[in-house]
């Protein structure tokens, strides 16, 4: 699943039998077990297959279900108990037995108690059920999306969406990943809609009342979240890849949208049968588009039909920009690389999420660089790794492998720790190990456990079998412990010399923790110095007197490098000269450590006086994403003009260089540079700026063909924040008349921006309204959140009935806690406490990061602004 921070025919097969899964391993125990047991079904009854009839009812957002699941008893019980959520049961049978059992529904814990009133005896049974559910109207079980059709009326598509533990809301069924089964589904619908699922559709027949029954070959043995289902006026474009056909499936009249996905799709999956050595096994691979978003999550990995939300697939000549084109390249690469990493291979339970999440976003960085050099992906994906160490260093970090103890708590694991630290941590350990040997044991791991669940100890063991050097006893160091270490070089007079120790950003999280640390270091002569640091193991190396080493060359390695006084004036002198990858990490470690006190913040600044000549686009990005995260800290303050005017006086070599129009066959990293730099100028109130933006949006209105693309969306973003309201209605009047879902979600969530408080209410009283689509409503309360934060957060909590059924159950709470993500008092805190009484124990970490969150603002501006402002005073210009 790709988490937030982003496709008529009936398909053309025949009849298939049901692939044969070879026999699995079970997973090895972790080692070392420091998990208590998590809160699943009983073991006792498992199922083998289910057969599943589903009668859709759009129109009325309901559904009726047939379920005939062939089980086995094994050991003798009286009572089976399934997952079931807002399930209606009609009738449950079970074979051998004369009686109807009782039904128990649990609607807490989401599960179905079937009781026999005698023991069964092991064996074989079918157990049937007929039953009633819910469609949806926010991404979770079956659920409803509308949008305008070709002919300018309302349509109604419906998909599913399952993971972690909604799969329950659509089949009964034992609702977890180590739980496999074969599936076979069947669909009664709409003849003139097209229906698709994981697998080719088998048989088609037809039925009375324009009806026809649609049923598609068994799914080979997988878990439930990955079962899917979409119906719509679609139409698919494909093309055969070898021996699998690959196809693109969207609403009718998009399909010249698709074309670069299934493109992209077509290149990737052959190099990704190569990585893996196993080729992938299924017969289609489809990229489903629908409209609209979630606040959770922009695409998933269903097997075999991967659902994405329009933004994170389809490209738009006229709205898309390049940052959309790079990021869907980037969401398929990821979700195809869960087709073996978390579809053929599982996770055994939540807690090993990241053994899914964490290798399908260092994948999806390979690969997009492999085909897209010029896009410099590994450069990009820093700034996502650099907000993982921020919340790994301070309270309410948890390991990226961290006990689940419930379905309810596997949300809170869809986070920066487990994708961003994830891949990170497997970026530096195939670094450590080598690419070629890293992907040995990674096909080795593939094919030993295909179709089966594993836990992360089962792919170190499988690296270390092939790997001279052994990466377990790292990798557990950064996997089964929270944190970030901390790299510190100083000279002596023989060389330099490197230790180990715990960076944190507030007191609890500077707790003494150890790590074997893989540190590359440059600098010290021709060669390039590798080597391990502990704090039991420091390490020193013979080098000239005056050298200046390079901590974490490349920047792969996950820790904050610290240098002593004397060696950080060198290196930042010598900034200018590094490579983009090193001048990327000097930016990211100065500023982090100047906040935490390790070191002046006005190091920073230094910096970004150096970076005066810099060209590279993705660093000037950077350095521009560090300038306003301190200009958001100003907020409120008088000293915030001084640092404006320090921060555009950094900025304004680039802005003269770049101005505000694309110039022939610049690169899409320098169109990505122009959208920052003038969405920067246009957050520090450039009279300019905002002057420019206003004309160019004039225009806009009166010739809507004026502006495209990136300008298109930088101009709007401008206008929105600063705007009055005239301005206000005329964007409101563009997002209600849109008819593509992706630029009606972006001028919805522009309606909550504006620095007007009276505006602000107007957002919010607007998204409680039928105006907005479901799924587009929380963005305009999120909208709000990033200007006034206590005003969208007391709205939301005053109206929870309302806003509610507007966003996924797993996500109600980090939606909440996040809207007051921006706040800046203790007032905030002492609500968000409150609040985090009110929701189960298993979900509160979600609040507590972002009271932490608020407590971290709170110390830099009482104790590192003041500093900066000195500096500022002696440095003017």
């Amino acid at each position: 699943m790709k988490f937030v921070p982003a496709l008529a025919a009936i398909l053309l097969f025949v009849a298939a039998p049901a692939l044969a899964a070879p026999a699995a391993k079970a997973p090895a125990p972790r080692t070392p077990n420091l998990f208590p047991p998590h809160v699943a079904l009983p073991t006792n009854v498992r199922p083998e297959r289910y057969d599943i009839t589903i009668r859709p009812d759009a129109p009325d957002l309901k559904f009726s279900g047939h379920e005939a699941i062939a089980l086995t008893v094994k050991s003798a019980t009286d009572r089976i108990q399934l997952n079931a959520a807002d399930i209606a049961f009609q009738k449950v049978t079970l074979s051998g037995e004369g009686s109807a059992p009782t039904i128990t529904l649990d609607k807490e814990q989401q599960t179905a108690t079937f009781a026999f009133g005698h023991p069964l005896k092991p064996g074989r049974y079918t157990l049937t059920l007929d039953y009633t559910g819910v469609i949806y109207e926010q991404a979770s079980g079956l659920f409803a999306l509308d949008y305008t059709g070709e002919d300018g009326k309302k349509q109604r598509a419906i998909f599913t969406q399952f993971e972690n533990s909604d799969a329950r809301r659509f089949i009964p069924s034992w609702d977890e990943p180590g739980v496999k089964a074969v599936y076979a589904l069947k669909v009664e619908a709409p003849a003139n809609e097209m229906a698709v699922s994981n697998m080719p559709v088998a048989k088609t027949t037809s039925m009375a009342d324009g009806k026809q029954s649609v049923q598609f070959a068994d799914t080979p043995k997988m878990s439930s979240y990955l079962l899917f289902f979409a119906l719509g006026d679609f139409e698919r474009i494909h093309r055969m890849v070898g021996k699998t056909d690959v196809g693109v499936i969207v609403r009718r009249g998009k399909a010249a949208q698709a074309q670069f996905a299934l493109d992209a799709a077509a290149e990737i999956l052959p190099w990704y049968n190569d990585y893996f050595g196993t080729p992938y096994p299924l017969p289609k691979l489809d990229l489903i588009a629908g409209p609209g978003q979630s606040q959770f999550f922009a695409a998933m990995e269903n097997w075999g039909a991967i659902y994405y939300f329009d933004y994170a697939l389809l490209i738009d000549p006229k709205l898309s920009t390049e940052a959309d084109k790079q990021n869907v390249y980037v969401d398929i690469a990821h979700e195809m690389a869960h087709q073996w990493f978390g579809d053929l291979v599982t996770m055994a339970w939540w807690d090993d999420l990241w053994l899914n999440e964490g290798f399908a976003s260092w994948m999806e960085n390979k690969t997009t660089d492999h085909f897209h050099p010029e896009w410099k992906i590994w450069l990009q994906t820093k700034g996502g790794e650099q907000g993982a160490m921020r919340t790994d260093a301070r309270t309410g970090t948890h390991p990226v492998i961290t006990p689940i103890h419930d379905v309810f708590a596997a949300a809170n694991a869809f986070d920066g720790i487990t994708y961003e630290k994830g891949h990170s941590v497997i970026h530096m350990l195939e670094d450590y190990v080598g690419p070629d040997v890293f992907r040995a044991g990674v096909r080795n791991y593939i094919a030993h456990h295909a179709y089966g669940n594993t836990v992360t100890d089962d792919l170190w063991r499988e690296i270390d079998k092939v790997s001279p050097k052994k990466i377990t006893g790292i990798a557990h160091d950064f996997t089964l412990q929270a944190g970030v270490p901390l790299i510190s070089v100083a000279e002596t007079k023989a060389g330099v010399t490197l230790t180990q120790s715990r960076f944190g950003a507030d007191a609890a999280s500077k707790t003494p923790l150890a790590w074997r640390t893989p540190v590359t270091v440059a600098g010290l002569g021709a060669d390039t110095w590798r080597t391990v640091v502990s704090d039991k193991a420091p390490a020193s190396k013979a080098a000239k007197p005056g050298v200046t080493p390079l901590l974490n060359a490349g920047d792969i390695g996950y820790f904050r490098s610290r240098y002593s006084p004397e060696l950080e004036t060198r290196i930042v002198a010598a900034f200018p000269k590094l490579a983009a990858e090193d001048q990327l990490g000097l930016i990211y470690d100065s500023r982090a450590l100047g906040e935490a006190g390790y070191a002046p913040l006005t190091d920073f600044l230094q910096i970004a006086k150096q970076a005066d000549g810099v060209e590279e686009p993705v660093v000037l990005r950077a350095l521009i994403g560090q300038l306003a995260s301190i200009d958001d800290f100003y907020k409120g303050l008088p000293q915030q003009a001084a640092f404006r005017a320090f921060a555009r006086a950094r900025l304004a070599p680039a802005f003269a260089r770049l101005g505000w129009d694309a110039k022939p066959g610049e690169s899409d990293n320098t169109v990505l540079l122009r959208s920052s730099l003038l969405a920067t100028l246009g957050q520090f109130d450039d009279p300019a700026v905002i002057a420019e933006a206003r004309k160019r949006f004039a225009a806009l209105i009166a010739n809507p063909a004026s502006l495209k693309g990136a300008a298109r969306l930088t101009v709007l973003g401008i206008v929105a924040t600063h705007a009055d309201a005239a301005t206000w209605d005329q964007l409101h009047e563009m997002a209600r008349t849109s008819t593509e879902s992706t630029d009606r979600t972006r001028l919805y969530r522009d309606l909550g921006a504006s620095h007007d408080p009276a505006l602000a209410d107007k957002a919010l009283a607007l998204a409680l309204t039928k105006e907005p689509p479901p799924t587009d409503a929380p963005n305009l309360i999120r909208g709000v959140s990033g200007v006034f934060p206590d005003k969208a957060y007391d709205f939301a909590i005053a109206h929870r009935a309302q806003v509610d059924p507007l966003i996924e159950p797993t996500s109600r709470t980090s939606f909440y806690a996040g809207l007051a993500d921006e706040a800046r008092d203790a007032g905030s805190i002492a609500k968000l406490k409150a609040y985090a009484q009110t929701v189960p124990a298993s979900a509160r970490p979600a609040v507590t990061r972002v009271i932490s969150t608020i407590a971290y603002r709170q110390d830099v501006v009482a104790k590192r602004l003041p500093q900066v402002d000195r500096w500022l005073a002696a440095h003017p210009g």
